[in-house]
């Protein structure tokens, strides 16, 4: 059984009370729904990780019911962790890949803004063939996912939600400012521990 993280809210100038209780409350929704799906079909596993694999196993129906569940799930979680309520800065690796690829953190900034401002999904930073990335997933579809799922078999190191429940209370259509808030409390502990997972697995 996947069990329930409890996010703490702080006051904070990214995300009222309202709008962080909405969105968590669709993460929990998620959770209960993977979990029952996961009765239904008998599966067991030892990690998270495990059912991404799971998915080959299934028939057609299914994994595409289940890509869509295990999705939710994944992508809320991931959002979830790598948000904060506080501004810390980007470092170590991360950082160095963000120089590497963009000369600069304000340049990230203005690239990040508009790669995703006019998109309605899920916004990623992966690692592709150890290639540092940019990407976008249509509904609930994960980067870890095969192409054929509409993922990358890429490696997620930072998640946002640019589907509309994320920030409407707050930001109404003003989409701009909720990445620029985002950009802004970013849990860079959280995206440089997943990027040195993934040098430590690969």
């Amino acid at each position: 059984m996947i069990k329930i993280l409890n996010f703490k809210y702080i006051k904070n100038n990214f995300l009222s009370e309202k709008q962080f209780l909405l969105h968590e409350n669709i993460y929990k929704n998620s959770v209960n729904c993977l979990n029952l799906f996961l009765y239904k079909k008998n599966i067991l596993f030892k990690n998270k990780f495990e059912l991404i694999d799971i998915l080959n196993d299934l028939s057609e129906f299914d994994k595409n019911n289940f890509s869509n569940i295990l999705g939710n799930y994944l992508n809320h979680e991931f959002y979830f962790k790598n948000i904060c309520f506080n501004k810390t800065i980007c470092f170590g690796e991360v950082y160095k890949n963000v120089l590497i690829n963009y000369n600069s953190y304000e340049n990230f900034k203005f690239n990040f803004i508009n790669f995703f401002i006019n998109f309605t999904g899920w916004g990623w930073i992966v690692i592709n063939n150890n290639n540092f990335c940019l990407v976008k997933t249509y509904e609930n579809n994960n980067p870890m996912f095969s192409i054929e799922l509409g993922g990358y078999n890429s490696y997620p190191i930072l998640c946002i939600d640019l589907n509309e429940h994320s920030y409407f209370i707050d930001y109404n259509n003003n989409k701009k400012k909720y990445l620029e808030s985002f950009l802004d409390n970013i849990n860079w502990y959280e995206v440089e521990n997943r990027y040195q997972n993934f040098i430590l697995n690969n």
